[in-house]
């Protein structure tokens, strides 16, 4: 079975429709995160083929809170060389539909309970009698597609449908299960059960009863002797002990052990006194070393202020010529900011003149594009108007032609439904051929005919002969009636739909809409020409032309003020200055009495205002940048001045403290007080040496070991006396009952009773181990043949387990339910049942043995199809990998749609994956 297409629409989360086609016949991989809609897809797989159209528990498919959504599913698979396409509507649309056969085969269509039917014995499975469909129902595809999480639950959906797989292994297993051979079987287990337990074969019953009387009497026999063998050796032990005692009171054995505590704890004592002294000899040699390192640091310290004094003063000359450098800095800077100055003036008076040179100039400019733009917004309103127009009349048109497309629909179905109903009827009606000689006529229901044709009676017609008589033909066919009646009906239903529209015919109806649809274009036109010149509308284009034409009127009325304001500048600039000297004039020869460097200024050209502003723009910022770099020099000069006074300072203080009174003195009782307290310390370190010598040799550890050791030793041996003394009084007392109670008359009673008892238990194992030997023979007997009929799936199973587990084998129950599992371990072959094996185990096991179901149906002709939501979560990178080989194998023979929120984990399965996000924005 491949499916090819699929289509879910109002379906739970799907309100709009979703549509996947050109699935592969192999391996398809749909990735998405939760809650995308993967167990959606697969809930409304199983609704199109498992859930009934009329069932009323279809209300869970619904969008949530749309009442009114009608959930359905469509489907597009092949199988067995036939196509089909199943479509089932839900709840308000309640319908099914199954379509097999197409691509140049006459279809064949199935509706309702037919088509459920029909999709339930192709696929392997059944209907619910009432309510929702459930586990029990789903037979074949409910053990293939697994659910998110289910994958590692094989019994249940395999119970359901081991029925469908026996069919497929062969009536044979139900014969062993169901032959005369289970009559001897069930003889055996019943003749066993009064002896043994059914499961673990244990003794029960009479049998038990005796084993345990048998094995009473053995105990008490047991006893008996014991308590015999107990009493003699009693008496052994009470000569030994009276012996023993009677030495130690002679000699208590503690009495040396004392001593030998008393003396290790002197010698304790002794080395416990050396190690205080050399604990006061450790705190000696550190304080030693201490002082040691305070004259170390001092004298260290008088060489430190010699070096100090030479660095102070190399770092004061360094700090002199520094300063010099600075102070020379500033100067330069102080010329460069009076020049940038200068230039910056008259690059401000050109600025003003180009911005009025530029200023009337835009102004000619936007005057000339306002006139330009008036004459060209006064032509586009009058096209247009003109466009308006002719959209206004189109659509007048169109709408006393308008013709609705349910009225078109309904007339086009209404004929379709007449030809169909004629052509029926012309199918079913009596065919009437007539050739008549010349001259000859008969009457057919009173109408005359001669010479030679055809008529189709569909209702009973009199033929009359002349000179002959009457008659009377009666076409056969139950439903020839009734395609005439329905005929009729379709005439004139099409006749009262062509009536109320005022058409003559269907071609009428068909040219009515195409000249509709032809104003309607023809309008659409007028309106997009009418976007393209008003896009904004007329209103918008007559406001645009009114703000233009005042806009027009307000330049020519600035470009008559600015040449007045021109005029009047250059009137002020000529009376001005002293002895009729404009202003102009005077910058001129400010310019010409500047240095020489600067002169050729007046001779550039004249500077647009753009590039005048961005060359005072550029003084400016050169003057900025001047003035910065002299305040940096200046506070150069200034820090530099500050580092010598510092300087200066650092090295007075220096040379002060080499020149103070009694320095060399101090240095010189220094280094003797140095020398005098390393030979103390030489001479400490010796007396430590010494003392730890001694303490290292006495081992005080191994005293203190001895010291606990003897003590122990006298109280151990003076408590062992007490407690032989004790012992001697109680075995007494012990031998003197024991002799009073008879031990050996009641061996000899329990011996008598004991072998009478062993006969019976005896006749009855012997019983048991004869019936359970042969239930054994009649068992295994039927797993041979069992074995022998389950071997195609086995090696089924098989091939996917050597995949996972490298020279791994599994057996199948009679169930054909996975069983033990051997495989490589760390220690040899390891063993397990599939109950006993990890959850990602179990889970791998159950996606393997569905996968050998599916190729044993695949043989058999049946269809297969493997969904896997979200399996195989829970194994690791190694196992996941090898799983992968499994499924790509599979996928070779089956369909595999495979649903994952994890698509890093299957970019090497060779296929591209679909992303449902995207899926659902397509569609």
């Amino acid at each position: 079975m491949k499916l090819s297409r699929f289509r879910i629409a109002q379906f739970r989360q799907f309100r709009d429709a979703i549509e996947i086609d050109g699935l592969a016949p192999g391996l398809n991989l749909f990735t998405g995160p939760n809650e995308t809609g993967k167990s959606t897809i697969v809930t409304a797989l199983r609704a199109a083929f498992f859930e009934r159209y009329r069932s009323n528990s279809a209300e869970d498919f619904r969008p949530w809170g749309d009442g009114a959504a009608a959930p359905s599913v469509t489907l597009d698979f092949e199988h067995g060389g036939e196509q089909y396409q199943l479509l089932k509507s839900f709840l308000g649309k309640k319908r099914c539909e199954l379509q097999i056969g197409g691509a140049g085969r006459s279809p064949r269509r199935l509706d309702g309970a037919e088509a459920e039917d029909h999709l339930a014995m192709l696929l392997g499975f059944q209907h619910a009698n009432k309510g929702a469909s459930k586990a029990e129902h789903w037979g074949i595809p409910g053990l293939l597609w697994m659910a998110q999480g289910t994958a590692q639950d094989v019994r249940e959906p395999l119970a359901h449908a081991t029925g469908h797989l026996r069919s497929v292994l062969g009536s044979a297993v139900s014969d062993v299960a169901s032959s005369h051979g289970d009559d001897i079987i069930a003889r055996v287990e019943s003749a066993r059960g009064e002896l043994l337990t059914a499961r673990s074969g244990k003794p029960t019953g009479g049998y038990q009863l005796a084993l345990d009387k048998r094995d009473q009497l053995a105990a008490a026999a047991t006893q008996v002797a014991a308590e015999i063998e107990e009493y003699r050796h009693k008496v052994d032990d009470l000569a030994r002990l009276r012996q023993a005692h009677d030495a130690d009171e002679a000699q208590p054995p503690w009495l040396d052990a004392r001593e030998q505590e008393r003396a290790a704890a002197r010698r304790l004592e002794e080395i416990q006194e050396i190690e205080r002294t050399l604990g006061e000899q450790r705190v000696r040699v550190a304080q030693i070393e201490e002082r040691t390192t305070l004259l170390r640091a001092q004298i260290e310290g008088y060489a430190k202020d010699a070096r100090t004094a030479e660095t102070r003063r190399v770092a004061l000359a360094e700090a002199r010529q520094a300063h010099e450098a600075a102070v020379a800095g500033v100067a330069p800077w102080r010329l460069r900011l009076d020049e940038t100055t200068r230039q910056h003036e008259a690059a401000s008076i050109g600025a003003q003149r180009a911005r009025l040179r530029e200023r009337r100039t835009s102004l000619d400019r936007e005057h000339a594009a306002l006139q330009a733009g008036v004459q060209a917004a006064t032509q586009t309103l009058a096209a247009a108007q003109d466009e308006q127009a002719r959209q206004q009349d189109h659509e007048r048109r169109a709408a006393a032609l308008r013709i609705t497309e349910q009225d078109l629909a309904a007339l086009r179905e209404q004929a379709r439904l007449q030809r169909e109903l004629e052509l029926r009827l012309s199918a079913v009606a009596t065919r009437l051929e007539f050739a008549l000689e010349a001259g000859q006529v008969i009457e057919i229901d009173g109408s005359t005919v001669q010479g030679s044709g055809e008529r189709q009676l569909a209702k009973a017609t009199a033929l009359t002969l002349p000179g002959v008589g009457r008659l009377t033909i009666t076409p056969g066919g139950a439903d020839l009636t009734a395609l005439r009646r329905q005929a009729d009906e379709a005439g004139e239903r099409l006749s009262s739909l062509l009536q109320s529209l005022d058409l003559a015919s269907l071609d009428a109806a068909e040219a009515r809409a195409r000249e509709c649809r032809s104003a309607l274009d023809e309008a659409k036109v007028a309106a997009a020409t009418l976007k393209g010149l008003a896009p904004q509308g007329l209103d918008a284009l007559r406001s645009q032309l009114a703000r233009d034409e005042a806009r027009l009127r307000e330049v020519e009325q600035v470009r008559v003020q600015l040449v007045q304001q021109g005029s009047d500048t250059e009137k002020q600039a000529e009376e001005s200055g002293p002895g009729g000297e404009s202003t102009h004039a005077r910058t001129d020869k400010q310019i010409e009495a500047r240095p020489a460097t600067q002169a050729g200024a007046a001779d550039a050209p004249v500077l647009s205002a753009q590039e005048a502003e961005s060359r005072l723009a550029a003084l400016e910022r050169s003057l900025k940048q001047i003035g910065a770099d002299l305040h940096k020099a200046q506070l150069a000069a200034s820090d530099s001045q500050a580092r010598v006074d510092a300087a200066q300072r650092e090295h007075d203080a220096a040379q002060a403290a080499l020149s103070a009174p009694g320095r060399a003195e101090k240095e010189m009782a220094s280094r003797q007080s140095l020398d005098d307290t390393l030979a103390e310390a030489a001479s400490a370190r010796a007396r430590v040496q010494s003392l730890l010598a001694q303490v290292e040799q006495a081992r005080p550890d191994i005293l203190k070991q001895d010291l606990e050791r003897y003590r122990r030793s006298a109280e151990q041996l003076e408590q062992a006396f007490h407690q032989r003394r004790d012992a001697l009084m109680r075995l007494d007392v012990e031998l003197q009952a024991a002799g009073a109670r008879g031990l050996e008359e009641r061996q000899a009673e329990i011996t008598r009773d004991l072998a009478q008892a062993r006969r019976h238990a005896q006749e009855l194992t012997q019983r048991a181990e004869a019936l359970d030997r042969l239930l054994t023979l009649l068992r295994d007997k039927r797993a041979a043949l069992t074995a022998q009929l389950q071997a195609p799936l086995r090696q089924h199973l098989q091939r996917y387990v050597q995949l996972l587990f490298p020279q791994g084998q599994v057996d199948l129950d009679t169930d054909l339910m996975p069983g033990t599992l051997a495989r490589a371990g760390a220690a040899g072959l390891e063993a397990a049942r599939f109950e006993e094996l990890s959850f990602g185990a179990r889970e791998q096991l159950g996606v393997i043995s569905r996968l050998a179901y599916a190729d044993l149906l695949l043989e058999a002709g049946r269809p297969t199809l493997i969904i896997l939501d979200d399996a195989l979560v829970h194994s690791d990178d190694q196992r996941l990998a090898q799983m992968k080989r499994v499924l790509f194998d599979a996928a070779t023979r089956h369909q595999v749609l495979l649903f994952t929120c994890h698509p890093a984990n299957w970019r090497d399965m060779g296929v591209a994956p679909r992303a449902l996000e995207g899926l659902r924005t397509r569609a």
